[in-house]
């Protein structure tokens, strides 16, 4: 099975809400895109998932020093194929959205979805895996956020 098929066996139905620390968390391992990500790594080898080292998080840090081209966010979109018009729109709507949970708080009903284990197994995380939320998690890190809500996928 692919990971795209993969994707699709998720079970939406057995699920429950907890709050977890984001360090807790993992980026996706999407084997079809894993060397671009890993190739942006800046970080310890066993930690290239984790969210601290991630270019999501690393853009936080940069993008107002630095041309939004220079940033390891916008070199990872570039590899994995897309335009400038479209990263440049996911880069406006990334620092919106760190906008608002800097000045508003994280939205507690606006929940992650986190995979209780990898959809593919990898040598970087054997635990909760980030299925939808990675800027929002990028944004709790960098803002300190130490409890977040997350619906977990059971399975």
């Amino acid at each position: 099975m692919n990971f795209k098929q993969s994707m699709k066996q998720i079970d939406s139905k057995q699920s429950k809400l907890i709050y977890l620390h984001p360090i807790e968390l993992k980026a996706q391992y999407n084997p079809l895109r894993f060397k671009y990500w890993k190739s942006l790594h800046k970080g310890p080898e066993n930690e290239v998932l984790n969210m601290f080292y991630s270019p999501h998080y690393r853009f936080l840090k940069n993008y107002k020093e630095q041309t939004i081209e220079k940033t390891s966010y916008y070199k990872l979109q570039k590899l994995y194929g897309r335009n400038h018009k479209w990263i440049k729109n996911k880069i406006d709507q990334f620092i919106t959205l760190f906008e608002d949970i800097k000045n508003n708080g994280y939205d507690p009903d606006k929940a992650l979805i986190v995979l209780t284990h990898p959809i593919v197994q990898n040598p970087y995380n054997y635990s909760y895996e980030i299925f939808e939320g990675h800027h929002r998690v990028a944004c709790c890190l960098f803002l300190d956020i130490e409890n977040i809500l997350i619906e977990l996928k059971i399975g």
